[in-house]
């Protein structure tokens, strides 16, 4: 997902949720523009550019992910948030995996269909729209989940990493992508950001050897996505690289007090 990382304190209370809607523009923006995925194009050209991120992934930390989620031929991965299924669909097809796809914006399911096509996964990917905290899938039924830049968008964020833990068989990796404030509690930042800490979470909510990566190459990444979209300068009809330019404007000057984090747990 795109737009600004969110995620509270385990302890805070969780800010308001976003609603469908707002994603569902931001979808059909990028859909008709792609601008959001022209600039990390431009920022990191070994990006596979089929992944077509609406999210700030580099390819780095898309490699990460895929050594972190060890999936084998056949298991079946859940791709929670997963938005227009590009980095998803990547994952599952480089593994040889099946892909569950799930997505509180029925715009963003809909292009995650018509891009498993492309992929050549039509019979092997799915998508559907639910909410990450009742995603309808059985318990135990997929080997790895991943939630790119999107598991804090749950309106209870504890919820949504207990659905991730029952949905996993025992043994399962969860692997969340997000932000981390370099100095817990900064008042420098807005108050959503300033509490983020991902394995605590998962730790209270029955994970197991929870790891916490962070590589400056992946916050690099991420700080270069709004340079280079405001350098790109007037956006004309691209809806999708005004917006970014708009969020990038407003999170730019804060961004250096948020590390990139990849956040690795096992469901017990």
């Amino acid at each position: 997902m795109h737009r600004e990382p969110s995620t509270p304190h385990i302890g805070q209370e969780t800010p308001a949720a976003i609603p469908p809607g707002e994603f569902d523009a931001l979808f059909h923006g990028e859909a008709r523009s792609g601008g959001f995925s022209r600039v990390t194009q431009i920022v990191d050209p070994a990006l596979p550019p089929e992944a077509e991120p609406f999210s700030f992934l580099c390819a780095d930390l898309l490699h990460h992910i895929t050594t972190e989620l060890a999936l084998k031929e056949g298991e079946i991965l859940a791709d929670l948030g997963c938005g227009r299924g590009g980095p998803g669909l990547w994952l599952a097809r480089t593994a040889h995996a099946g892909l569950v796809g799930i997505d509180f914006s029925p715009v963003a399911v809909a292009q995650a269909r018509q891009r498993a096509t492309t992929y050549a996964m039509k019979g092997t990917a799915h998508f559907v729209v639910n909410d990450l905290t009742t995603t309808g899938l059985p318990p135990a039924s997929v080997a790895a989940a991943v939630s790119v830049d999107a598991l804090q968008y749950a309106d209870n964020r504890a919820a949504a990493a207990q659905e991730a833990r029952r949905i996993l068989r025992p043994g399962g990796r969860l692997v969340v992508t997000g932000w981390h404030p370099l100095s817990l509690g900064d008042p420098r930042l807005p108050e959503r950001h300033r509490h983020s800490d991902w394995p605590a979470v998962l730790y209270a909510t029955g994970f197991t050897a929870v790891r916490c990566h962070a590589r400056p190459a992946w916050t690099d990444a991420y700080q270069n996505i709004y340079r280079v979209a405001l350098q790109l300068g007037d956006p004309g009809p691209d809806t999708a690289l005004a917006g970014l330019q708009s969020e990038a404007r407003r999170r730019l000057p804060t961004a250096h007090l948020l590390r990139r984090v990849a956040v690795t747990a096992v469901s017990g």
